[in-house]
């Protein structure tokens, strides 16, 4: 067997137990925009979530896109700290920034000049694909609980290749509100959903999910004017009268 698989054998059929959850921070267990849990809810969650995490032996990391400084006083102030040492907290510090390339280091310490609280989206990637190759982990033995179909979702099946939920309290593209996609995997704030997920997660279908960056895409790089442009070039073309 294994070093990051676990079964169990129930009525013939085998489930594969994940070994590593990460999940969000902001949006997720703390505010974010519109966003604003009930504080006693994340907290019950959590403390359900990490009692089973050590139980089942998943290592479970708490990721924020913030830098360090702001971030570790958040988590002290919503109690979480008494989940997560120091190598289960994950969030963006002056290597990170400094192992970018100029422009984006230069960006990013703009961004956290403007406002402290800046978060970098990319940050979790980078902190999952380091854990992953750390502790010899699979990605498929590994599970996001995020916000972001985006960032979270389409960045996830790209990049660290793990599987991913989405809150559905609280879903987002981009920091933007946006609607749920068919085919993918969602979660509430209730640990009875969540432990699914860890046991034996879905089969997903990233079809809808493709579709939706690949419109997204397409309008980011040709707009409607020029759709409309090229509509209506063909309908004079193949209509005339």
């Amino acid at each position: 067997m294994t070093s990051f698989v676990k079964y169990f054998n129930v009525s013939s059929q085998f489930f594969l137990m994940k070994k590593a959850c990460f999940v969000e921070f902001e949006g997720v267990l703390a505010p974010s925009g519109a966003y604003s849990p009930s504080r006693e809810k994340a907290n019950k969650f959590l403390a359900d979530l990490a009692k089973f995490c050590s139980k089942e032996s998943i290592e479970l990391f708490l990721v924020s896109g913030r830098h360090f400084i702001v971030a570790k006083p958040l988590i002290v102030e919503m109690g979480f700290e008494k989940f997560f040492d120091d190598s289960h907290f994950l969030c963006v510090d002056d290597n990170y920034i400094s192992s970018k390339h100029e422009m984006d280091k230069l960006r990013h310490k703009e961004s956290i000049s403007k406002d402290p609280f800046f978060a970098d989206t990319y940050f979790k990637q980078v902190a999952i694909i380091n854990i992953l190759d750390k502790n010899n982990f699979n990605p498929k033995g590994a599970l996001l609980l995020s916000d972001d179909i985006w960032v979270d979702g389409y960045y996830s099946m790209r990049f660290s290749k793990i599987d991913f939920a989405i809150l559905e309290d609280n879903i987002l593209d981009r920091g933007k509100p946006a609607c749920k996609i068919e085919g993918l995997a969602y979660f509430s704030l209730d640990f009875s959903v969540v432990r699914p997920l860890l046991t034996n997660f879905p089969d997903i279908d990233y079809s809808g999910l493709d579709k939706y960056v690949f419109e997204s895409m397409k309008h980011a790089l040709v707009g409607d004017s020029f759709s409309d442009a090229v509509k209506n070039s063909f309908i004079k073309k193949n209509f005339r009268g």
